[in-house]
């Protein structure tokens, strides 16, 4: 019975510990500037802070709204082709959907970026192209080997090879 009672407590002395880990601030993501950390660095006014909260505030809403019927695309893409008739013109009509769901994301993305440098004085701009570099191989390091959601249960090939199939040859049969 002690040893049980012993037992017990351990685990949830082992539990307890990791919830408090857990609940510990965690750290922000490399290339994540801290907010506050970045008006003092740029010199913001006040009215220039609040309204780039504003900004991001409403650019994290049209972002998340964006990836879910993206989601939400993809999934009816994946319907569509797992179906047992094949509706080649329906699979058409959904990439051209999700094409255009990634040019609008694409097209809020920069016209977010733009008036959120609207807000700056040039000299506040210059200081922030010298702090984050963009397209440099720092930020692609960063998201080196990563695959997008569904990835790692595709084969080499695309998300239809079977492992047992023979590649396709790059050479025409004759």
């Amino acid at each position: 019975m002690r040893v049980r009672l012993l037992a017990l407590v351990g685990v949830l002395a082992v539990a307890g510990t990791v919830v408090a880990a857990a609940a510990q601030e965690r750290p922000r993501r490399q290339g994540r500037p801290d907010a506050v950390a970045l008006e003092k660095e740029l010199g913001l006014s006040a009215d220039q802070a609040a309204q780039l909260k504003k900004l991001r505030a409403e650019g994290r809403k049209q972002t998340i709204r964006h990836r879910a019927d993206m989601a939400i695309a993809r999934l009816e893409l994946q319907e569509l082709m797992d179906a047992a008739t094949v509706d080649e013109k329906a699979i058409s009509a959904k990439v051209k959907a999700i094409s255009d769901l990634q040019a609008a994301a694409l097209q809020a993305r920069t016209n977010q970026r733009l008036a959120m440098r609207r807000l700056l004085t040039p000299e506040q701009q210059e200081k922030m192209k010298q702090r984050a570099p963009r397209g440099g191989r720092a930020l692609r390091a960063g998201r080196a080997g990563r695959r997008g959601p569904g990835m790692a249960l595709r084969g080499p090939r695309g998300p239809w090879w079977d492992a047992g199939d023979e590649p396709p040859s790059p050479e025409p049969e004759r």
